[in-house]
């Protein structure tokens, strides 16, 4: 015969049938099914299904329960509405690492500590125990709206009162600007300037001064130099052709000072290009001259200039420094 291990048990009843929920159990050698319940209390006539809302009720009869509480997150209270639960003996609070356990009530007011034997300052004390454990504890200053007090903003204020300040201050003060800008003494932003004038005796550092003057004198000279020494000492002329599409050398060769000034004959019938190699195309790398136009180029050499005409033959002139 088969074993029936379907979890639930169908009941046939009245041409009805119900399905029964089963738990399908090997119990003494055979597979026997036992049925899930719910669980109701009440008196005779009534019952209550248990439930989150309605827990099953227990009663402790004898000496009550002794038990260690240990990971515990949440309130210890008495039933709502009735006695709060006494606490006794020794009891301690610490917090998960270092931190303290704050104590509230269930509205989050501290938990105050009335009655007892009032103490005495003369003869009784009382201790506080910092999370390191000195007799301190760690406290946070805030103003009478509850903002913490900070060094920096909203400090605290206090006043000082018969107490005497005694303060050493340099009778030398020194007034400094900065590298490139003068001392100014004006008033507030968008005010008038304050007026002022200079009494006694004004110090001038002439050895600094001179020296400053001297060194404008020393470029001067140098200049002046440079200047003289710069001068040509002779110049050249000339005249080139250049036949299209031919590039001309301008010259052969003279050591320029200054440079070389071209001028394109005002007879051309046609543009003449300049440039600065001999394989230079006039048209799209040279400097255009018309008829009449010259050019000044500071080179050290009139060797370094050619010269190709756009159509013919066109002349140009030079006249090297």
């Amino acid at each position: 015969m088969a074993v029936d291990n379907d979890p639930n048990v169908l009941i046939e009843s009245g041409g009805n049938t119900f399905n029964v929920a089963t738990d399908a159990i090997v119990f003494s050698g055979a597979t026997s099914h036992f049925q899930y319940m719910k669980v109701a209390f009440g008196p005779t006539g009534s019952a209550t299904i248990v439930s989150n809302t309605s827990p099953f009720p227990v009663s402790v009869i004898g000496g009550g329960i002794t038990a260690n509480i240990t990971g515990f997150s949440g309130a210890v209270q008495g039933i709502p509405g009735g006695t709060p639960v006494a606490v006794s003996g020794t009891v301690y609070a610490t917090g998960v690492t270092t931190a303290p356990v704050f104590v509230r009530t269930s509205t989050g007011y501290q938990v105050e500590i009335t009655g007892g034997t009032p103490l005495s300052r003369t003869k009784d004390s009382i201790s506080m125990w910092g999370p390191n454990g000195t007799t301190w504890a760690y406290v946070n200053l805030v103003n009478s709206s509850g903002t913490e007090i900070g060094n920096v903003s909203n400090p605290v204020y206090v006043q000082i009162s018969g107490a005497t300040i005694n303060a050493i201050i340099n009778p030398t003060v020194g007034v400094t600007n900065g590298l490139n800008d003068p001392l100014k003494v004006q008033g507030a932003t968008g005010a008038f300037p304050i007026n002022t004038t200079v009494g006694n005796t004004v110090g001038i550092n002439d050895t600094a001064l001179l020296a400053g003057i001297c060194g404008v004198y020393s470029q001067l000279l140098s200049l002046n130099l440079g200047l003289a020494t710069a001068m040509p000492t002779s110049f050249k002329t000339g005249r080139t052709s250049s036949a299209y599409p031919t590039v001309q050398q301008l010259d052969s060769g003279f050591t320029c000072g200054k440079g070389v000034t071209i001028k394109a004959l005002s007879t051309n019938t046609d543009f003449i290009y300049v440039g600065n190699s001999g394989v230079f195309v006039g048209p799209s790398t040279g400097h255009a001259l018309d008829p009449g136009d010259q050019i000044f180029l500071s080179v050290d050499n009139i060797n370094k200039i050619y010269v190709s005409s756009a159509s013919a033959t066109q002349v140009v002139t030079f006249l090297a420094t």
